[in-house]
């Protein structure tokens, strides 16, 4: 299970917060459709990590990997980098807006500024006390999203079950958003599903069997959680009533249980911190191998967190978000590609070819959530 803490926190941490409004706002009443679908589809990629990291490293450890498979790894590497940092920028502006927003009216100055500062404390404590000093900041914050989660999430199913019984229990409508739309926009919330492969990375603390084990019980553990909350959720959307479509849980949990609202904050401040933590490490995990000797040490939190610090700053929060999960869907994409390329049946081949086809089509087209 500790092997699991990573990846869970990054996967909590990308679309705990943002799910359900996004959802709401595409699927309505088949808000559940939606994220079984995008939960589905990511653990069929699952499937390519765990090969990969299986098989392709292992061929790797013994010179055994061909030359254009080594490159398209290669590639891989770069992207996964790029979306790390990136999503960084993102958990961190998310938990800044929460923040900003419950105590105040909002200031986008303020978020950014929360949000800069963050950056510099999960850097900080990388610079000086590396992978461990990380590790107790995931953990302490993950244990802390699922208590809250779980409280939210019970609260949510009693005031349901409370409806259902009254016979008051409405679904909201469903937007009417062509097919075309509704895939193009979940493509765009591929990175609420990330996180999942960071385990790869932390070769230096984990064996082979241990990462694929963690990989797997993430997906399955965040999945059924998910799926929960997102049906829980649904009945006490804004959208078709006065309250019009929600912006963020704060709208729902302030109109239903506004106690719940000072719970929902500080998940958001621990799922985000925790995610931009977890992400944080498998960008360091992934430079480490990147860089050349003198640029090791540190210096990869210090890059890590420059290029985190100029994001937060310039690019709006939604924006992130499709950037994120294109940069996300095309690092997914060349690992398919790296299956494919090192499978020997053919059924196994096709599936992953079309599953990259997929992901390559998510690079290229996907929307943004807001």
């Amino acid at each position: 299970m500790g092997a699991a803490v990573t990846p869970l926190a990054s996967i909590f941490g990308s679309g705990f917060l943002i799910i359900v409004p996004v959802l709401e706002r595409t699927l309505g009443a088949f808000a559940l459709v939606g994220i079984a679908g995008v939960c589905a589809y990511a653990y069929a990629v699952g499937t390519a990590i765990r090969r990969n990291v299986a098989t392709v490293e292992a061929l790797t450890d013994h010179g055994r990997l061909d030359p254009l498979t080594t490159r398209l790894e290669a590639a891989a590497d770069l992207v996964i980098v790029v979306a790390y940092v990136i999503s960084v920028a993102l958990y961190l502006r998310i938990m800044a807006a929460y923040v900003v927003d419950f105590a105040s009216s909002g200031s986008a100055f303020a978020e950014r500024a929360l949000a800069a500062a963050a950056v510099l404390v999960i850097a900080g404590v990388g610079v000086v006390r590396g992978f461990a000093g990380l590790d107790r900041l995931e953990r302490i914050a993950l244990s802390g999203v699922l208590v809250i989660t779980t409280v939210l999430g019970g609260t949510l199913f009693a005031h349901d079950g409370v409806k259902l019984l009254g016979g008051s229990l409405v679904l909201p409508p469903a937007p009417g958003r062509g097919l075309l739309h509704v895939l193009l926009v979940l493509g765009g919330i591929v990175i609420t599903v990330q996180g999942f492969e960071t385990v790869r990375y932390l070769t230096a603390e984990f064996d082979r069997e241990t990462r694929v084990r963690a990989c797997r019980l993430s997906q399955l553990v965040s999945t059924s959680i998910y799926l929960g909350f997102v049906a829980v959720a649904t009945p006490v959307m804004g959208l078709g009533t006065h309250a019009g479509p929600d912006r963020t849980l704060l709208d729902i949990t302030g109109r239903v249980v506004p106690l719940l609202s000072l719970p929902v904050v500080l998940t958001a401040v621990l799922s985000q911190f925790s995610a931009a933590t977890a992400d944080t490490v498998a960008a360091y995990g992934n430079l480490v191998r990147l860089l050349p000797g003198p640029m090791r040490g540190a210096r990869p939190y210090v890059l890590t967190g420059d290029a985190a610090i100029l994001l937060v700053w310039t690019v709006p929060t939604f924006s992130i978000v499709a950037v994120a999960s294109r940069a996300f869907a095309a690092y997914y994409a060349l690992q398919c590609a790296v299956a494919l390329r090192t499978s020997g049946g053919a059924l196994a081949r096709a599936g992953y070819g079309l599953l990259g086809l997929s992901l390559a089509g998510v690079a290229a087209f996907a929307l943004p959530a807001g």
